[in-house]
């Protein structure tokens, strides 16, 4: 048995998709604090669990009959976070299953990116606590960029802090191919970089998305200022806006530029390429005929 957590969420749900292409759904439980959101994912055959990281029992009883437990990060500040994965592993461990979590490219403390204290402190507790772990440490999604792609599309501009840093983006649903490739593995690694297979920085993509909707297209290097008053505008919590700042000025600093070819054998196909991904964005955005 396979349980994986988070699974109403868009990881969560790629990743179950590709599972169901590797084993049969009944071998798979789909933990989730709104079990109703993945009804449609039920009724494929997949077992449907309550799972709410602040409610120990329903991890206990989800996890039950396990070889493998997917965690995937959750949400609210580093404290929570930590406090939440912690008491997964002190449940999974003397179950003997085996804990893979979603990190992140570049979990250190040292990193911009504020969210790399929770991955490091998780990374750092499985490894000491003895329990059989595989890491797998995705890099930014090309779906990261939509919001700005959009604004790109009827602007002209593409404009984030960090536009010269090169960043391995990738697919999120080849991260969901990759994550039930390791699932599935007999002997799994103790930890996977989940990367696209080219870095780019913004200017690079700019170039790309000008070629691939044929109209002209320029980058910005934005001021953190800047982007931290637009996030505030759409009303997220502060310390998502200090983030998902810190985030883009990560990128600026090269923390995410390395390329690994784990994804690609993982997912056992080719991987999707940022091309792809702007013909797709730009269909999906097109005024119906």
């Amino acid at each position: 048995m396979i349980t994986v957590t988070g699974a109403s969420g868009k990881l969560g749900r790629a990743t179950a998709q590709e599972l169901g292409l590797r084993v049969q759904p009944q071998q798979v439980t789909l933990g989730t604090r709104t079990p109703a959101a993945i009804d449609d994912l039920r009724q494929q055959g997949f077992r449907v669990a309550t799972v709410d990281f602040d409610r120990p029992g329903t991890v206990e009883e989800a996890l039950s009959g396990s070889r493998s437990v997917m965690v995937i990060c959750g949400h609210g500040t580093n404290d929570k976070r930590i406090q939440q994965h912690k008491a997964v592993i002190d449940i999974a461990r003397p179950m003997g299953a085996r804990f893979f979590y979603t990190s992140f490219t570049n979990p250190v403390r040292s990193s911009l990116f504020p969210f790399a204290q929770a991955h490091a402190a998780t990374e750092s507790y499985a490894r000491e606590s003895g329990i059989a772990h595989t890491f797998l440490r995705n890099n930014h999604y090309f779906e990261n960029l939509e919001s700005a792609l959009r604004r790109a599309l009827s602007t002209g501009e593409l404009a984030l802090p960090g536009a010269r840093g090169k960043v391995a983006y990738i697919a999120r649903q080849d991260v969901g191919a990759a994550s039930a490739g390791a699932l599935t593995l007999e002997q799994p690694e103790t930890a996977y970089e989940l990367t696209g297979t080219q870095a780019l920085d913004l200017f690079e993509v700019a170039e790309l998305a000008a070629d691939v909707w044929g109209q002209h297209i320029a980058a910005r290097d934005m001021p953190a200022g800047e982007y931290s008053s637009l996030l505030a505008a759409r009303g997220m919590p502060g310390f998502v806006v200090e983030a998902q700042v810190n985030l883009r000025l990560a990128c600026g600093a090269g923390e995410y530029e390395a390329v690994r070819p784990d994804a690609q054998l993982l997912a056992g196909r080719p991987l999707l390429s940022m091309r792809d991904y702007l013909r797709t964005l730009a269909a999906a955005v097109a005024p119906a005929a």
